[in-house]
């Protein structure tokens, strides 16, 4: 009895299920078929925003392309056509233009000469040998031609003359200067490089008979004495 009795419970169950389930089914198709409205403004305005604008080309813009397409590199730089006036960048170009022209120019002609001073050693100019004009002198700057010219002014301390040939001597090396033994009347005795010309004793240290002049009031280095400045001196 038990038994049937949750048969029957458990047939009710199922087929309440059952028609549950049918309601859905048959609430789902009907929701499915219905059709939401449609709102006309948005469907256009969507529909205006979907489209893909095409904006036509800048001819202005196009012909600057185009002319700087055909602009031909000839290796001055990129320059505007001829009769072409515009902003700063033609301006520039032509002075690029000017540049590699002017530099075309200096190659194709003689090289530059170097201003940067100093001695150049091998090529290039050279320096001609200085020359006073005197006759006789071998003077080899304008120093050494006004000391020989102030030679000549003075005269010879051997001979008087005003054209010594002691003047006009040169050394081992062709150096100009003053040579006192090529006058013909020199003495050694009047030389004072070798004579004292104040006591006539043969210049040097002091020591040996010679003769020695110092320039201050000091003690001989030899002799210890003391002697003044200016006086001849003779250790003993």
């Amino acid at each position: 009895m038990r038994l049937f009795k949750n048969k029957k419970m458990t047939a009710i169950i199922s087929g309440c299920l059952a028609v549950l389930l049918m309601v859905a089914i048959i609430l789902a198709v009907n929701l499915h078929d219905k059709k939401l409205p449609v709102n006309t403004a948005e469907t256009v305005s969507g529909s205006t925003s979907s489209n893909v604008v095409i904006e036509e080309p800048d001819t202005t813009s196009g012909a600057a392309n185009s002319t700087a397409i055909g602009i031909k590199d000839d290796g001055s730089g990129l320059t505007p056509p001829d009769g072409e006036t515009g902003s700063s960048n033609s301006t520039t170009g032509k002075k690029a233009q000017s540049n590699a022209t002017t530099a075309k120019v200096q190659d194709s002609s003689t090289p530059a000469k170097d201003n940067s001073g100093g001695i150049q050693i091998g090529g290039g100019e050279t320096t001609s040998k200085y020359k006073c004009g005197c006759a006789n002198h071998h003077c080899d700057s304008p120093e050494t031609h006004a000391f020989v010219l102030n030679l000549e002014l003075e005269g010879c301390p051997y001979c008087g003359s005003h054209s010594c040939p002691s003047f006009y001597g040169v050394d081992e090396w062709g150096n100009a200067g003053y040579f006192p033994k090529l006058c013909p009347k020199y003495d050694i005795k009047k030389d004072p490089v070798y004579y004292c010309q104040e006591c006539g004793k043969k210049t040097g240290d002091g020591s040996k008979g010679t003769c020695v002049r110092f320039v201050k009031d000091c003690n001989c280095p030899n002799c210890g004495v003391f002697v003044k400045a200016g006086t001849c001196h003779t250790c003993k």
